[in-house]
């Protein structure tokens, strides 16, 4: 029969650990729940989140190789938590740029401030875009793909 000391430090201590862990994961929660409301990050820094992704693919991969569960549970959840608050601060920051985007087309639009040499010459490019494009459309200012958390958790994620 196994002794106490023994059960309490193979057993009742990892999973303790296993549960402060998750805890700590589950911190920015409530943070990243009130920038959705707001629409906006504001002052809350996402590149922690970035690192807690690698950290638990890390760890994850090394509960794998030591089949220890304890780690394993450990960061399962703080993995799983860690990419919705990517992808959430991803979002959040993806609608930032889509509404400076927005803005900067709709201040041109409802200023109202071109000239007619301005007017001559996008009515000219718009009729060349219109037979290089076959009829189609062109959009020339674009937003940029990816936000600059997602290239921060790329080049994290590819690292690791």
């Amino acid at each position: 029969m196994p002794s106490a000391g023994l059960i309490i430090a193979e057993y009742v201590c990892p999973t303790i650990g296993a549960i402060l862990s998750t805890l700590a994961f589950a911190a920015p929660i409530k943070s990243l729940e009130a920038c959705i409301t707001s629409g906006s990050l504001g002052s809350l820094n996402p590149t922690p989140w970035a690192f807690m992704t690698g950290n638990t693919i890390g760890w994850l991969a090394y509960s794998y190789i030591t089949m220890d569960l304890f780690v394993f549970f450990a960061n399962a959840p703080g993995f799983i938590i860690s990419i919705w608050l990517n992808v959430g601060a991803m979002k959040l920051q993806y609608y930032g740029e889509i509404i400076k985007y927005a803005s900067v087309q709709s201040t041109g639009v409802e200023a109202g401030e071109s000239t007619e040499e301005e007017n001559e010459n996008e009515a000219q490019t718009s009729h060349a875009d219109e037979n290089s494009n076959d009829g189609h459309t062109s959009c020339h200012a674009t937003s940029p793909s990816l936000t600059s958390h997602e290239l921060k958790v790329l080049q994290i994620v590819i690292i690791w």
